[in-house]
């Protein structure tokens, strides 16, 4: 347990500077740009993020396999690095080229004056393919410290790049974009320096089944990703596409400030994975680690929320200025859904290291309950906020019924099971 809360503080520290670089930034963007440009920015960034949104199975996918060919050498972790940089890169090109040629489709949606902008946002989505690669690798070798560099590094760079582009030379979006592009070609040279001894070398080729392992282990996974990045994502698209144009600038606003409450504890889960699943695979129980899990989830995201939900009004007015003030209503609502998502999540991390996935019909289903209510009720970015908390409520208290009444219980049918008994013979 102490390794454990070491681990936890590490990358606790480490991926949360990452998340206050990219508040930075945020702030830097929303006081350099008018509510219209950052509402603009925000709706395309939230696409990009929606598009890449398989990444972020990635670096789970690749740690867990990385654990399991690490005694074979590293030969193998250099075929299993390679492999994966080439597939994901011809991926982020394939997502580029069908981007462009559904641009004027995606300017006309958002509302989006120049092209510029756009084909800017497919970079990015594109190159943010080829990041978790490394990342997956140094998390599965347990190089927690470049793991947590790569991570916050891109976030770093973004922000010093957003400094000059935007605030300095003022310009505007596509300056926002192109300082993201920067920051992820910076963060994905100094993780591959990390695994500098796994570049360069001879490497032996993946077994002839790997793929097809990795491939059945990566759909519920990804599953879980696409429909907690549609969650976190969806609503400012939506918003958007829906609201005035200065309705969804302080939507924005709302939101980005809101989601500290969800990524603040959200490193937790990069420790809480593969303990829980080395657990589930020898057969151990893991119950405290999931309950230290929650509660460090609850003080940090759940401390924040209280903050904002007590003074909403001077934390806007520190951070964003005197014109988001209109936007306290909805922040107190989007900030209390982001701490439910955030203790939601430890749940569904839990069971994706157990192999429980019945909860992913809940969030599927709170996801589609979000969309349909902001379809209905769009009038404000309160009601748009009102539509984001209903649906978070309603997901953490399904999957936690859920959890108590059907997967706690197959959880240890299995667990007895591996270590060689049955339910009959424990009665």
């Amino acid at each position: 347990m102490k390794r454990f809360l070491r681990q936890n503080v590490l990358i606790l520290v480490l991926l949360n500077s990452g998340n206050l670089f990219n508040y930075m930034f945020q702030f830097l963007v929303g006081r350099s740009l008018p509510p219209q440009d950052f509402g603009v920015f925000n709706a395309l960034n939230s696409l990009a993020v929606l598009a890449s949104a398989p990444m972020i199975v990635v670096p789970l996918v690749l740690s867990r396999f990385t654990i399991r060919m690490e005694p074979e050498g590293k030969e193998a972790l250099r075929g299993l690095l390679r492999t994966a940089l080439l597939l994901l890169t011809l991926a982020g090109a394939a997502v580029f080229l069908l981007g462009t040629l559904a641009h004027t489709g995606i300017q006309s949606y958002l509302h989006v004056d120049s092209t510029g902008p756009v084909l800017l946002m497919l970079a990015l989505t594109s190159i943010s393919f080829i990041m978790p690669v490394p990342l997956g690798i140094l998390m599965g070798l347990q190089r927690f410290t470049g793991f947590g560099l790569g991570n916050c590094s891109s976030s770093a760079i973004r922000l010093i790049s957003a400094a000059l582009l935007v605030a300095m030379l003022g310009h505007g979006v596509g300056g926002a974009l192109l300082s993201g592009i920067i920051g992820v070609v910076g963060a994905l040279g100094l993780a591959l320096f990390f695994l500098r001894d796994l570049v360069i070398g001879p490497a032996k080729p993946l077994p002839a089944n790997m793929l097809r392992q990795v491939g059945w282990y990566t759909v519920p996974v990804l599953l879980n990703a696409a429909l907690i990045m549609g969650l976190g994502n969806l609503d400012l698209v939506l918003a958007r596409h829906y609201c005035t144009p200065e309705a969804s600038g302080h939507y924005a606003m709302a939101a980005v400030l809101g989601r500290i409450a969800f990524f603040l504890p959200n490193a937790l889960l990069m420790v809480l994975f593969p303990e829980v699943a080395k657990s589930s695979a020898s057969g151990e129980e893991s119950g405290k680690t999931l309950a230290l899990s929650m509660g460090l989830t609850l003080l940090l995201g759940g401390g924040f929320a209280l903050v904002c939900g007590l003074w909403p009004e001077p934390v806007i007015l520190a951070l964003f200025g005197p014109e988001y003030l209109a936007s306290a209503p909805a922040l107190r609502l989007v900030v209390t859904a982001m701490a439910l998502m955030a203790v939601a999540n430890v749940l569904f991390t839990y069971c994706l290291a157990c192999s429980l996935y019945g909860y992913l019909w809940i969030l599927g289903a709170g996801l589609a309950g979000m969309i349909t209510l902001i379809t209905m009720f769009h009038a404000t970015e309160t009601q748009v906020a009102w539509s984001l908390f209903a649906a978070a409520a309603s997901i953490l208290a399904a999957t936690t019924v859920w959890f108590l009444l059907v997967g706690k219980k197959a959880e240890v049918r299995r667990r007895m099971v591996m270590n060689g008994h049955t339910m009959e013979e424990t009665s």
